[in-house]
């Protein structure tokens, strides 16, 4: 509100129409009223903060001593605001420390990833991450969670780049709808949960309408038979509506319209990341650090191939174990011969590039690169090609080898005889 006339006339009055900065009197200067603590910092219209002021002083020209009375008044009243005014930006930075630091840390995961061969691009991330990692927090999703769940959105090879965020807040919120059901069995575990038999009509038009709002995309006639029936026969096997609307969210990430399929991805999804934590938290124990993303990108590989070739989950659970306490991204210790055939995995020439890689690792101090892991596979095809050699004698010289740093193991290999019978065999001319 402004000074109002009748206010001004009193306060011009109570001054003797004199600047109460500098003392000069009217009519030889014209005179204002000016606010001791402006308005800008809280100042207000009362008498208690007004005071007369010639032109000068009120547009800051004034020659008054820094030790005047008012003039103290003020500095000391700005100073007063200023501090409030910083304490108040510090509580609001505390306020924000929280979800800038819980953004942060899934950049970090974000970043590690990138596309294509050659020179690596980063996976586009939406304009509207920010929001969805704030929604993210407020829902509980735990900041040590997104490490693995950028991993399995990143390896999924049927997923677009540009599809790969919505894919993993998909992800996260399949961990939110788990954290909740394990949430509400803490609480009340001996309450009983309602069994709802969903109408397929009804369920099938809500999967619909879900699959478009995730896609922003019209069905096909085939895909929306594909979809109905889906739901239909989702129904007949007793599967939950929670449940089927996920698979419709699921298949509409991807970029299908098959219920079964969805459903069996959201199993895979969660065997994979039962697996994915046995392994990471086998390969943290041994080495204290994290795998890097060639090994993750590895270790899924190696993992869908196990899945498909019918391993159980136990058995890959047993050989994640194995992999990530031995450094390696590569499943094969307690599997059946038919699944490694099957998943097309050699795992004695594996094993031999891993007794490599730790052995050069133990010596550089770093994890062998990719390219380095490729030119010992070649050093084995050409040892493979002459022939006369032990597999034992193979992994001795994939370990000497790898102490000097070298790809190459045909220097290190003994062959024909194991470097025992040959110590056994009698001295020529004996």
């Amino acid at each position: 509100m402004a000074v109002s006339k009748r206010l001004r006339y009193e306060i011009l009055r109570r001054d003797q129409h004199t600047c109460r900065y500098c003392g000069a009197t009217a009519p030889d200067v014209p005179l204002r009223i000016d606010h001791v603590t402006p308005v800008a910092l809280g100042g207000t219209d009362t008498p208690d903060n007004l005071v007369t002021a010639c032109q000068d002083c009120n547009s800051g020209k004034s020659s008054a001593s820094p030790d005047a009375h008012h003039v103290d008044n003020v500095s000391q009243d700005a100073l007063r605001w200023a501090d409030a005014m910083k304490q108040a930006a510090d509580n609001l930075r505390k306020q924000e420390t929280p979800k800038l630091e819980y953004r942060d840390a899934f950049l970090a995961e974000w970043n590690r990833w990138h596309v294509g061969k050659g020179e690596a691009k980063e996976v586009p991330l939406p304009n509207d991450w920010k929001p969805a990692m704030d929604r993210f927090r407020v829902a509980g999703v735990p900041t040590w969670m997104w490490g693995d769940i950028v991993d399995i959105g990143m390896t999924n090879e049927k997923v677009k780049p540009e599809n790969t965020f919505r894919y993993c807040c998909g992800i996260a919120w399949n961990k939110v709808t788990a954290l909740q059901a394990e949430a509400r069995r803490i609480v009340a575990p001996d309450a009983p949960q309602p069994e709802l038999s969903p109408l397929p009509e009804a369920l099938a038009a809500a999967a619909l309408e879900v699959w478009r709002y995730e896609t922003c995309e019209a069905l096909t006639d085939a895909q929306e038979a594909e979809l109905r029936a889906g739901v239909v026969e989702a129904v007949k096997d007793s599967i939950g509506a929670d449940e089927i609307i996920r698979a419709a969210k699921h298949a509409a990430w991807i970029g299908y319209s098959s219920i079964p399929e969805g459903l069996a991805d959201i199993a895979a999804e969660a065997r994979h990341m039962g697996t994915l934590n046995i392994w990471e938290s086998a390969w943290a124990a041994s080495s204290g650090a994290r795998p890097s993303t060639d090994e993750f990108k590895a270790f899924t590989e190696s993992c869908s191939a196990l899945a498909r070739s019918g391993a159980s989950t136990e058995q890959i659970h047993l050989a994640a174990a194995f992999a990530g306490s031995h450094l390696t991204p590569h499943l094969y210790l307690g599997l059946d011969v038919d699944h490694l055939e099957s998943a097309n995995v050699k795992w004695a020439r594996q094993r031999a590039v891993d007794f490599w890689a730790a052995s050069s690792a133990a010596t550089s101090h770093r994890w062998p690169s990719v390219e380095e892991r490729e030119a010992v596979n070649r050093s084995i095809d050409r040892i493979q090609g002459d022939g006369g050699f032990r597999v034992h004698d193979l992994w001795a010289a994939a370990a000497a080898a790898g102490a000097y740093e070298d790809t190459d193991l045909s220097t290190a290999i003994t062959r024909n005889l194991s470097v025992f019978e040959i110590a056994a065999q009698p001295m020529a001319g004996a």
